[in-house]
Order: C-alpha cells, then sequence, then structure tokens
C-alpha cells in the first residue's frame, strides 16, 4: 500500500469517526428530542385577547364616607361608573404631602377607590390624568387609594388625596372636570354596606361589618396547551428540545415546564444591571399583550420585591365581583394568577394557569360572616394575627382532578394572606388544622 493510499484510509475513517461521535453526542440523552412546533419560525402569536392598562388595572373597593361612617361596594358595575368617573377627571397641581397646607374638607361626603395592590406612579399616570406635576413627587412612591372631596364652600373645588396601602397620604391634587353631583348620581339607588378599616401587618384594609351572601359558581374550564408559549418566550424555537414525560422546554438556558395546569417558566442566565426607570406593572401588562395572553378576567393584585432589582407583578382572576384564590402548596397557588418576574429589566420567571375558565350557572349560595367576626374566629385558632398582610372574600378555586368532566364550582370564602401566600380561613378554622396550613405559628 503506497503512502498515498494510506492517508486516504486514514482520513476516511477520522471523518468517519468523527461523525460517529457527533451522532453520539446530540442522540445520547434518548429522553430528548428537538421540539417541531406547529411553528418552525418566531412569528407574531395571539393565544387569547390583548387589553388596555385600565382593564387590568382596576379598583376591587369603592366607598363613600358620610361623616364618621363608611359604607361600601364590590360591585363590578358600580366600580366601572366610579372609576370611569375618576379616569374622566383632571388631577392637576399635584403636591407632596408634607410640602404645602392640606385643602380643608368642606361637606361631609367624599368618595374613595381602593385597588387590590399599590400603583406604580408610572401606572397611575397610565389610568389616571394628570397635567403639571410636581417633580418633586417620588418616583418610588406606592398608591394603592384615592379619595376625593370638596375643598370649597360652593362645591366647585374637589381635591383628591392619593394615600399608601397603610393609608398614609401620599400626595394632594386638584381635581377638575368632575363634580360630586356626579358621584351623587351615580349612587343613586345604589344600596351600601357597612365597613370598618382594619389595620394588618403593613397594610390598612376595609372589612364588611355585616355579612354578605354570595352566590356559587359552576365553571366550565379549558387547559391552554403549553406548546402556545414557545415562540413566546424562546428567541429561536427550532433550538427548543423537549423531555419525554416531564413536559419540560429548554434550550440550554431557558426552561419552560407544564406542572398540572400550571406554566413555570425559568431564564437564569441574567446578568448586569438595569438601566434607566423601569415598571414592572406596566411592563408586565405590555409583555403580556405582546402575545395576547389574557385568557380569562385578570385584574392586576400587587407587587412583590423578591431581591435587588428584582420585582414581581402578580395579577388574578376576576370572577363576578371576587377574586379567586386556590390555598393549595406551590406551584397550584397560581392556578387562578399570573405572576411576572423581572430581574434587571428582563424576564426572570414567569408562573401562570392554563386553565381558561367559562362560567356556567349559579348552584346556590353562602352567607359569609362580617369581618370583624371571621377575625374573631381566627383569634380563637392558632392562626398569629399579627402576621396577616390582608383579608379578602373570594372564590375557592381548587385544582381540577384527573379523570373529573371540565367543570368547576367555584365556592365563596373568606381568604388571609400571610408571607405573600393566601390561606382559606373555612380550612383554618376546622379543628385540627395543621399549623403549617395556618400561615405558621404565633
Amino acid at each position: 500500500m503506497n503512502h498515498e493510499a494510506f492517508k486516504t484510509i486514514l482520513l476516511s475513517a477520522l471523518v468517519l469517526a468523527s461523525i460517529a461521535m457527533t451522532w453520539n453526542i446530540w442522540f445520547y440523552k434518548t429522553d430528548y428530542e428537538n421540539y417541531k412546533g406547529p411553528s418552525e419560525s418566531v412569528k407574531p402569536v395571539a393565544i387569547a385577547q390583548s387589553k388596555n392598562i385600565a382593564d387590568v388595572v382596576r379598583p376591587s373597593l369603592v366607598l363613600q364616607h358620610v361623616n364618621n361612617e363608611t359604607f361600601g361596594q364590590t360591585d363590578s358595575s358600580l366600580i366601572t361608573k366610579i372609576y370611569n368617573l375618576f379616569q374622566k377627571a383632571a388631577f392637576t397641581d399635584a403636591f407632596p404631602s408634607g410640602t404645602k397646607s392640606v385643602p380643608k374638607r368642606i361637606g361631609s361626603v367624599s368618595y374613595e377607590l381602593v385597588f387590590p395592590g399599590p400603583l406604580t406612579f408610572d401606572a397611575l399616570q397610565k389610568v389616571f390624568h394628570f397635567e403639571q406635576m410636581d417633580p418633586a413627587l417620588a418616583a418610588g412612591m406606592l398608591a394603592d387609594r384615592v379619595e376625593i372631596y370638596s375643598s370649597s364652600a360652593d362645591g366647585r373645588v374637589l381635591t383628591a388625596v392619593f394615600r399608601s396601602e397603610q393609608g398614609k397620604d401620599l400626595f394632594y391634587a386638584t381635581v377638575g372636570h368632575l363634580t360630586m353631583d356626579a358621584f351623587k348620581n351615580a349612587f343613586e339607588k345604589v344600596v351600601l354596606q357597612p365597613y370598618g378599616r382594619q389595620q394588618f401587618k403593613n397594610k390598612s384594609v376595609y372589612l364588611p361589618l355585616g355579612t354578605t351572601t354570595i352566590s356559587d359558581v359552576m365553571t366550565y374550564y379549558e387547559e391552554l396547551p403549553v406548546e402556545e408559549f414557545i415562540s413566546v418566550l424562546f428567541n429561536d424555537p427550532n433550538n427548543v428540545f423537549y423531555t419525554k414525560e416531564k413536559t419540560v422546554y429548554s434550550d440550554g438556558t431557558r426552561q419552560l415546564e407544564k406542572t398540572g395546569s400550571i406554566l413555570q417558566y425559568v431564564n437564569p442566565g441574567i446578568g448586569g444591571s438595569a438601566s434607566g426607570s423601569f415598571d414592572p406593572i406596566t411592563h408586565s401588562i405590555d409583555f403580556v399583550n405582546n402575545f395576547s395572553g389574557w385568557t380569562n378576567d385578570y385584574l392586576y393584585d400587587g407587587l412583590i420585591s423578591t431581591g435587588k432589582d428584582q420585582t414581581s407583578a402578580e395579577f388574578r382572576i376576576q370572577v363576578g365581583n371576587y377574586m379567586a384564590y386556590n390555598t393549595e402548596y406551590y406551584p397550584n397557588t397560581y392556578l387562578p394568577a399570573m405572576e411576572l418576574t423581572w430581574k434587571n429589566g428582563q424576564l426572570n420567571t414567569m408562573n401562570r394557569t392554563l386553565l381558561t375558565l367559562s362560567l356556567i350557572d349559579a348552584q346556590g349560595s353562602v352567607t359569609l360572616d362580617s369581618g370583624t367576626d371571621t377575625l374573631q374566629k381566627l383569634r380563637r385558632t392558632s392562626i398569629p394575627i399579627k402576621n396577616i398582610e390582608d383579608m379578602a372574600i373570594g372564590y375557592r378555586l381548587d385544582t381540577p382532578q384527573i379523570g373529573k368532566d371540565h367543570s368547576l364550582i367555584l365556592t365563596p370564602d373568606w381568604f388571609y394572606k400571610i408571607d405573600n401566600r393566601w390561606y382559606s380561613v373555612a380550612d383554618a378554622t376546622l379543628p385540627q388544622h395543621s399549623l403549617n396550613q395556618r400561615g405558621g405559628t404565633p
């Protein structure tokens, strides 16, 4: 065999060995396969609906203050009507509390909107009309309620005060294009319920002083395929690999997983630091709008700070006049919710339900105790009352059972919040209920 023939044979052998090793590397993990979805390229995705920010950032309670008494309603039609009045108003000459004298209250009646969670100043400016803003207003200011009252004898001058969750006055503004008569007409023939203010850990909450009767709700649900989010969450869908039997998709850095009816996404490869101002509320809404991801009637429910340059915005499903809750362990707590966590201006994690709910009919009704009586019941248990962060009436949405039909009954209940997790009062007041499901120890 001559020298040239030997080189040819050796080169061919090396090429074949290289091909074999490459093949082995690519396909050694037999439980992985390259994802081949319905779309082989990145295309605009429209999963469900897009929404205006005011459709997602909405109040959950409207109040009328008369002298030293407070009356309220959670009826969504009334809240929408009053919210529209606030949105049509022009807020001018805004100034931070403590920098000027506070306009006096003239008259005995005022009106207030309360949001489920605190709003950034950027979000406030998108749902309300502000003019002539004082540059001294802090960018980090968070307000979850706004009250309007008359500040002139003739009732023509109105003042708005924006407050924090703790009830602290943050800033004032003059209100134009709105009259107290407009509020009076909107509340005409509306039956209001007495409310009382309760101070919890870092939050002042208004609770009904009387009982509340709410209808059970039956809903039909469908489950959105998690594959719909491949093109949304990965830069290159063609380079995403699928893990059999785990429903996990990954491109080597980002990971998308389906657990029950919950979507869980994580992008750990975020470095650097955020540049410029960043609003997690408006950014989250814009992000979901990019793929029309509002599969249910979602309501903005609050912010969670999880570390330096890392904040989560949470959105919860609204059913009629109340929000829905799941009190099971992670990740089922996200069954009626969607949470987006941003780190340095980039999406770090997203947990959200894959369920789409369609309400069918009411099955009956439940009468719930007043807020005061409910707290008394909790005090007779092991619940650490001092650790409660919030309380609300809502619907209990349990995890669908495998093999059952696609219907769920949503049951009204009181819920309380400890360490950013919601718990059922009905469960907590059952005999011999375990402490780890009650939110800790006293």
